[in-house]
């Protein structure tokens, strides 16, 4: 990887910080500094025949809960009428890992999608002058924590070729982030030592297996809030962390993708969407219990307590 996609990682963690403490917008100014703004370049351009339908897929996790707080709340609708675009209605669909995103966003299948930072740098590079697939807002500012689950496995140089790690995909920050620790602790040029070791699988079903031992899983590299469910569970130990490898503020994680030319051709919904997630963002800042009892109501199965999600949302450590 190289040093200006490394940079790219760690890109506007401090204001990210700032603005929510933990899951916070980078706003459409820290994108411009990307050169991702593209997709913002019709702001000026009078609302037409635009969509009423847009399609969101986004995937398990608290870093989605921008996305989450403005479709429970009716925030895109609000936005969009706001706009003089009359109804929109903004239908949110689950997916797990840089393919499935990829796939639905060039096969149409999905309007925008919430991808990882690594996997939408691959996306932009892969689909320029194509599909030219943008950026079009930061979702969250995030911290990883690879776990063990065997008590003999207390750094990272102790995962050894009998370990398997979860990540949510070969091209998944979780994946660089291992990747970067294996060419710091093993020496330069080693960074694809770990690759054996890894295997894709989503984050519940992750977390699931470490807990219970199963699919030959001792390793996992988690987000919020399944860190918190781990760390409470008494099960498994914390071995690295993305600060460990990043730096001591956490980074960008997930990037709401978008292709050019829906952009182009919907500037009023695309602005009524960034809209629709500061006003989400804003409703976390000021109520995270509340924030936190929507999350858990749209994923029952992160298995946390109110409280736990309430603290993350407004804290500045996991």
């Amino acid at each position: 990887m190289s040093n200006d996609r490394r940079c790219v990682l760690k890109f506007c963690h401090d204001e990210a910080e700032a603005a929510l403490r933990g899951l916070i917008d980078c706003s459409c100014r820290c994108l411009a500094a990307l050169g991702l703004a593209a997709a913002l370049a019709c702001a000026a351009t009078p609302a037409g025949a635009e969509v009423k339908e847009v399609r969101v897929g986004i995937g398990y996790g608290l870093v989605y809960l921008p996305v989450i707080v403005a479709e429970a709340r009716g925030y895109f609708a609000a936005q969009a009428k706001k706009a003089g675009l009359g109804d929109l209605t903004v239908t949110v669909r689950r997916l797990s890992g840089p393919p499935a995103f990829n796939d639905a966003l060039l096969s149409g299948n999905i309007d925008a999608g919430a991808i990882g930072i690594t996997g939408f740098l691959i996306l932009w590079e892969k689909t320029s002058g194509r599909q030219d697939m943008r950026g079009l807002a930061a979702l969250a500012a995030h911290p990883f924590v690879l776990f063990a689950n065997k008590p003999d496995i207390k750094a990272f140089t102790d995962f050894g070729e009998q370990d398997k790690i979860a990540i949510t995909a070969p091209t998944a920050p979780q994946a660089i982030i291992m990747r970067m620790a294996a060419e710091k602790f093993y020496g330069p040029g080693q960074y694809a030592r770990i690759d054996n070791l890894l295997v894709a699988m989503a984050h519940p079903d992750a977390v699931a297996a470490l807990l219970a031992g199963q699919a030959g899983l001792t390793g996992y590299m988690g987000t919020p809030p399944f860190i918190a469910t781990l760390r409470k569970s008494g099960k498994v130990r914390a071995v690295l962390t993305s600060r460990d490898m990043l730096g001591p503020a956490d980074a960008t994680g997930v990037v709401l993708t978008v292709a050019a030319a829906f952009v182009d051709n919907n500037p009023g919904v695309a602005r009524a969407l960034i809209a629709a997630m500061e006003d989400a963002m804003a409703f976390i800042a000021a109520d995270p219990e509340q924030a936190a009892a929507i999350y858990l109501k749209a994923e029952p199965a992160a298995k946390i307590g109110r409280d736990d999600v309430g603290r993350r949302c407004c804290a500045t450590a996991p």
